[in-house]
């Protein structure tokens, strides 16, 4: 029977044998490891070399360099200065702190500057760009540690709800309000939000809806919420005038593209005392006549828009009377009883000349390439689908005494072509055609941006397998989103301002002047992708040794300088 393992660590004394015949001695620890019955090995130690009478040698100690310990760290600070300054004059960083611990924040701020220095590149890069850049989160960014940060977002919604507010809290009472949605494309079957339905990219792929309110007046996002990719844009209102409420937004204006346009969701809006600007449709039955009676007077000069003289404006007060379905009883009224409303609503006409001319000669190159064609011999039958229309509506074939001719119908043309240009918004808001032209025009430059969010936060298909971690994904999108907005306005700031001539000579013929020139003329053939590159060419070396310690900075030149601090990163001494 085999002796009890002791329990108790063994030493014991080796001898290696080296090629050159040496025999070094080494001290050996072991410990019996019953269940898988062998010795584990838990340290040596070198006694020292054997000599030929059997007694033990010490070896020497191990040479020393001679050269002192250094420590040398290079980081790319110049992008990563602009992205802390971002973060700071924008007031998200603060917000987010505000909204949850300071680590949470401090990852989320990561993911987000990496997002924007970096465009349409996976998270799963962050662990590289790291080693080189700075981020908020000194413990370090890996794959998990995204994906477990994105997750708790998703998990816990309160994070993000409390950052909505925050943002909200930065703007006017009154102020207008866009609303906006866009779709995005997932290979995932796991996602319950993901389904097929009006997808705006067109590949395709199951989507998930994203709404998204913007501030109008300094262009930053203020929430989102998700929605499954087959919910229509046409009911979306509803969830967004709840959104507002609890966001402490009482009387916002609302601006609204042509998806959100229907008599229940204006209804909606009334009955919620809700102000909003939207597009509407000139084909509707109640909007089609009021368009035929501004058309002969919507041209006349005093109609032209003061800023843009290619653009007429007509405001056209009604009373439309909205029929719907009630919901609930109340007084004398039973549910599902028909109720007729009447509401007094603005439409505000606008035709746009330039791109009515351009329209119509677009309308013209058409017409005449299916006319060539007939008169060159190619049988109707061989003709394009559209190609057919066109022949049928806009041509008249004739056949007369053994000559074939083919003349344009006028008349047709001229109808077909009198509304080109014109399109119309819909308001309850009492204001001039021009301010609500001006509202609108402020809401394309969000339909951009959200279209540059697609670009650069790696948003084009979605690579989340849970809902949880979507959402967490949107949510640190949005806060990128947040960085951009704020970063491209400060831009457009910047190249308004430089290069002002002002009647002065002293002030036009200076050097400075010649500066401000030549850095716009930069700053108009740079993207922001394209800047975020430029500035992180600009590094950042230290060396400690044990002589001393030495920091320093690749140059620049006054160019960027001049940039840096009429962006406001540089103080101005």
């Amino acid at each position: 029977m085999p002796r009890k393992a002791s329990g108790e660590p063994r030493t014991q004394r080796i001898e290696r044998h080296q090629k050159n015949g040496d025999i070094y001695i080494y001290e050996v620890t072991s410990l019996y490891n019953p269940q898988k019955r062998y010795n584990e090995h838990i340290s040596s130690k070198l006694l020292g070399k054997k000599a030929a009478d059997g007694t033990i040698v010490p070896t020497r100690p191990r040479k020393t360099s001679k050269i002192a310990d250094t420590i040398a760290v290079r980081k790319k600070i110049g992008a990563a200065d602009i992205l802390e300054w971002v973060g700071k004059e924008s007031g998200i960083d603060e917000d987010l702190i505000c909204s949850t611990d300071k680590g949470t924040a401090q990852k989320i701020i990561s993911v987000a500057r990496y997002w924007m220095s970096n465009p349409d590149k996976s998270i799963r890069r962050i662990e590289e760009w790291q080693i080189t850049h700075d981020i908020p989160y000194t413990d370090g960014m890996s794959e998990d540690t995204c994906y477990n940060l994105m997750k708790y977002l998703g998990q816990d919604i309160s994070v993000s709800q409390k950052y909505f507010q925050y943002r909200a809290a930065h703007m006017d009472e009154k102020a207008s309000v866009a609303v906006d949605s866009t779709t995005y494309s997932s290979y995932s079957e796991l996602l319950n939000d993901a389904r097929f339905g009006y997808n705006k990219d067109k590949n395709g792929l199951a989507s998930v809806k994203l709404l998204t309110l913007y501030s109008l007046k300094d262009h930053q996002p203020i929430a989102f919420s998700r929605q499954p990719g087959n919910i229509p844009d046409v009911i979306s209102v509803l969830n967004t005038l709840k959104q507002l409420s609890v966001l402490g937004m009482k009387k916002p204006l609302l601006v609204l593209d042509g998806g959100f346009f229907s008599e229940d969701n204006i209804l909606d809006l009334m009955h919620a005392h809700t102000k909003f600007i939207m597009r509407g449709q000139l084909d509707v039955k109640w909007i089609a006549p009021c368009l035929e009676d501004i058309i002969p007077e919507i041209m006349r000069p005093s109609n032209a828009c003061p800023k843009a003289p290619e653009l007429y404006c007509l405001t056209k007060r009604i009373n439309h009377r909205f029929a719907y379905e009630r919901k609930r009883t109340r007084g004398d009224i039973e549910k599902g009883d028909v109720t007729i409303e009447e509401h007094r609503l603005y439409l505000h006409f606008i035709l746009d000349t330039d791109k009515a001319r351009l329209d119509t000669a677009n309308l013209m190159k058409e017409i005449h390439n299916v006319q060539q064609q007939l008169l060159n011999g190619v049988e109707p039958r061989l003709l394009t689908k559209a190609e057919q229309r066109t022949a049928d509506k806009f041509l008249v074939q004739k056949n007369a005494r053994g000559r074939f001719s083919i003349t344009l119908n006028d008349a047709a043309i001229v109808e077909e072509t009198r509304h080109y240009g014109c399109f119309v918004l819909v308001s309850n808001e009492k204001m001039d055609a021009f301010t609500a032209l001006r509202e609108y025009r402020l809401r394309e430059k969000t339909e951009e941006s959200l279209r540059l969010d697609k670009q650069y936060n790696d948003a084009h298909v979605t690579r989340s397998k849970t809902t949880e971690s979507l959402e967490g994904r949107f949510f640190c999108q949005f806060v990128a989103m947040g960085y951009e907005a704020f970063f491209q306005k400060e831009l457009n700031r910047v190249k308004s301002s430089l290069a002002l001539p002002n009647g002065d000579s002293a002030h036009d013929k200076s050097d400075t002047f010649k500066k401000e020139k030549a850095l716009l003329n930069w700053l108009k053939g740079m993207s922001v992708a394209k800047l975020f590159d430029w500035f992180d060419a600009v590094q950042e070396t230290t060396v400690n040794t044990n002589m001393g310690r030495a920091r320093w900075r690749t140059e620049t030149i006054e160019r960027d300088r001049l940039f840096l601090t009429r962006l406001g990163v540089i103080k101005e001494s």
